[in-house]
């Protein structure tokens, strides 16, 4: 809740007369335009349109840059079967400046995430990411660059919770100590100490690249806005929202912030003009049709070196699998047909008593009709293996209650199950306890979960906190301590480690036809009730 209020209070500030900024303005001599992105995740159309629309600006102008603010190299196919190299082929093209991380640029590793960074041409940018052996950067935390008279300032800056987010274990040694840190502790901070770092080495602007998300429970933008001075813009990632809007800064300073959305579903201008002003312009993808040839070749390229995969028949459904219903990402608060799916798959191949997934591990819906290799792996584009392990009752209505914590709203962590049914509330407030990097600690006296049940030969019966039971999964959930590691420390079983793609294909292929009777419906395994206080009271006359 403080959280709310914070934001209110920025813009109220705003609202209410924000002064003009401290610092002396320089006035380029000609515009700069700075177009800009956050959360293509794959959306590799869009980036012949923003080569065009950058080739437009240098008619114009000759100071013109292309940025963005993270999560680009994942998303589908596209990028998982290459590990995001092609997706650098693309931006090398446009060609990208600066960019920042997204907690999805480590979702092939550590070691393909530097790979990915020095192939890019753009300088990476980002003040809060260390190692926690060496106590140094890994990136530079900023960079600057000189249009004619004035110099702009580029801050990167990543979601303090790219190590729950993404998979847990890459930042960690064998023995789970953390050997990365995105410093939750102090991240606006270490932005101010750069704000002000480059300010004294001339910089005229600083803009802060920020895939921080606006509205995120910690460590939001609205929030680092709000505590810090020194910045004329934010161009925010994370939450793939459409942002275009002023916000108050600690001395009342109007600072502009920004976001496209998701994959490109705009294409983001922002205008220094010779009077020294900023604007932000928000152009509709769809409307704008301009497009760069060289970009399209590579595209066309990769598209053929994908088509003889992705467009492999594997079988038929009747009616489309769902992730996203209504325009809301479902399959991160409640129950679909395309989890129930996924989770069978997953339960049939590892047999075991139960499967657990987390919702945000659902990325795409899939269409009815012929069922493709590039449909499944659009639908879990993250190179999970499969995985069985044994763990308590106690060890499950942990991770489900960790997974309703959020409800109604959405949660990556929310979790999918088969072989398993759940009931929760969310009239009572969340007890879940977490440690600085995200990692769930306890739970308190109070539980969301209402009831838990297992299923066993044909029939229901009540989740056992002491007995043990086994889970199979993919690996982020159930070995690699995802979904805020609630499942963890449990004994791993014989299991071969089959891709969760693989798995979900054999699982199509044994069912030949996915059909309505089957799973045109989500078939209530995760139930939500509330309990008003007319109903308590009743309850407590009798």
């Amino acid at each position: 809740m403080k959280h709310f209020y914070s934001v209110i209070l920025c813009i109220f500030l705003f609202l209410c007369g924000c002064q003009p900024a401290k610092h002396a303005i320089q006035k380029p001599q000609q515009k700069v335009v700075i177009l800009f992105d956050n959360d293509v995740h794959c959306a590799i159309d869009g980036y012949s349109k923003i080569a065009a629309l950058r080739a437009e600006q240098l008619a114009q102008t000759p100071y013109v840059s292309v940025v963005s603010a993270g999560d680009f190299v994942q998303g589908s196919a596209v990028g998982s079967l290459s590990k995001g190299e092609y997706i650098i082929d693309l931006m090398n093209k446009v060609p990208y400046d600066v960019v920042t991380i997204g907690n999805h640029e480590f979702d092939y590793g550590i070691e393909q995430q530097q790979h990915l960074m020095k192939r890019l041409t753009a300088s990476c940018v980002c003040c809060n990411y260390t190692s926690t052996v060496t106590g140094k950067l890994i990136y530079a935390p900023s960079c600057i660059k000189t249009y004619g008279n004035i110099k702009v300032a580029y801050i990167g800056v990543a979601t303090p919770t790219t190590v729950t987010s993404s998979t847990p274990t890459f930042f960690q040694d064998e023995n789970g100590k953390q050997i990365y840190s995105f410093h939750a502790d102090d991240v606006f901070d270490l932005i101010q100490r750069e704000v002000n770092r480059v300010r004294r080495q001339g910089a005229d602007y600083v803009i802060i690249l920020s895939h921080l998300g606006d509205d995120t429970l910690l460590d939001n933008s609205v929030e680092m806005i709000g505590a810090t001075t020194g910045i004329d813009a934010v161009f925010d990632g994370h939450q793939h929202h459409i942002l275009n809007l002023k916000v108050a800064n600690a001395e009342g300073d109007s600072v502009l912030l920004a976001s496209t959305g998701t994959a490109f579903l705009r294409l983001g201008q922002c205008t220094i003009d010779t009077t020294g002003q900023l604007s932000v312009k928000l152009i509709d993808s769809q409307s704008y049709t301009s497009r760069n040839a060289a970009v399209d070749s590579i595209q066309a390229t990769i598209d053929a070196q994908l088509s003889d995969i992705t467009n492999k028949v594997l079988g038929y459904t009747q009616i489309p699998l769902l992730d996203v219903v209504n325009g809301q990402r479902e399959v991160r608060r409640s129950e679909t047909n395309l989890s129930d799916f996924l989770t069978d798959a997953y339960r049939a191949y590892t047999q075991a008593d139960i499967c657990l997934m987390n919702g945000g591990s659902i990325r795409h819906s899939i269409p009815a009709g012929e069922i493709t290799f590039g449909a499944l792996f659009s639908a879990t584009p993250f190179n999970n293996t499969m995985h069985k392990v044994r763990c308590t009752g106690q060890q499950v209505l942990d991770a489900l209650e960790v997974g309703i914590e959020l409800a109604p709203e959405e949660n990556g962590g929310f979790m999918q199950v088969s072989g398993l049914r759940y009931t929760y509330r969310t009239d009572i407030p969340s007890s879940v306890q977490y440690d600085k990097n995200g990692l769930l600690i306890g739970i308190g006296d109070t539980r969301r979960i209402v009831s838990v049940e297992v299923e066993k030969n044909g029939e229901w019966e009540n989740l056992e906190p002491d007995k043990t039971y086994t889970v199979g999964g993919q690996s982020y959930v159930v070995v690699n301590k995802g979904a805020s590691g609630a499942l963890r420390y449990l004994e791993e079983l014989e299991c071969e480690h089959i891709s969760d793609i693989d798995a979900a294909v054999l699982y199509v292929k044994a069912l030949g036809e996915i059909t309505a009777e089957q799973y045109g419906q989500p078939q209530g395994r995760i139930k939500h009730v509330e309990i008003d206080d007319d109903e308590d009271d009743e309850d407590d006359e009798d």
